[in-house]
């Protein structure tokens, strides 16, 4: 398929970020590029915690905003790729040399109610000692606070977006170095993206 003459948006980097932005911007019925040195999903993306959560610990940092977003973004995964993604618990013990059960219990309630309507269950409060959640613990151990949260396959989640935005318009561009980008003197016609392609060497031009 012939390139445009330029492209609204030309974006650098085949990680989530990149092919979860190059998707939303060509659904948006933008002409855009993704350029990846190497290929998807190789760099942060391949080394990720495979979780996708909604920010638990930002909540002691008062980052209110972000934790319902990401808690949002989090149900759309699971609505949008439950094949990707799935739901999983995690168990919080609770001890003396911790926070406060009063505040871990305030931090569950804003976590399980900030992201509005969740398919995931709410938080709940066990008895290790009746628990199966107990049986790896000490045995002093007799309270947990668990949480839900998810999982996903960070590198099938990158190639899954890359595919969609190639199917809505997008040039994907994988082996392909971003060596020098030069702004143009009218504002208007804003970048040029010099890049390599592959093991041919010569330097091809996109304008952005």
């Amino acid at each position: 398929m012939e390139r445009p003459a330029a492209y609204d948006l030309i974006v650098i980097g085949g990680g989530i970020n990149g092919t979860g932005i190059a998707r939303d911007a060509a659904g948006r019925g933008l002409t855009v590029a993704l350029v990846e040195q190497g290929d998807l999903a190789s760099a942060t993306s391949s080394v990720s915690s495979k979780l996708v959560h909604g920010g638990l610990r930002y909540l002691e940092r008062y980052h209110f905003r972000q934790v319902r977003e990401c808690l949002r973004e989090r149900e759309v995964l699971l609505r949008a790729a439950p094949h990707l993604v799935s739901p999983l618990r995690f168990v919080l013990p609770l001890s003396d040399r911790q926070r406060p059960a009063a505040l871990i219990r305030a931090g569950l309630f804003l976590y399980d109610h900030l992201g509005g309507e969740s398919t995931l269950p709410k938080s709940e409060w066990v008895d290790l000692r009746t628990s199966p959640f107990g049986q790896p613990l000490r045995p002093e151990t007799t309270r947990a606070a668990v949480y839900s949260d998810c999982q996903g396959n960070d590198c099938r989640l990158v190639v899954a977006n890359a595919v969609d935005a190639v199917r809505l318009g997008c040039d994907v561009m994988t082996r392909t170095r971003v060596v020098r980008i030069v702004r143009r003197d009218d504002p208007a016609e804003g970048f040029d993206v010099h890049v390599v392609e592959g093991a041919r060497g010569g330097t091809t031009v996109l304008r952005a």
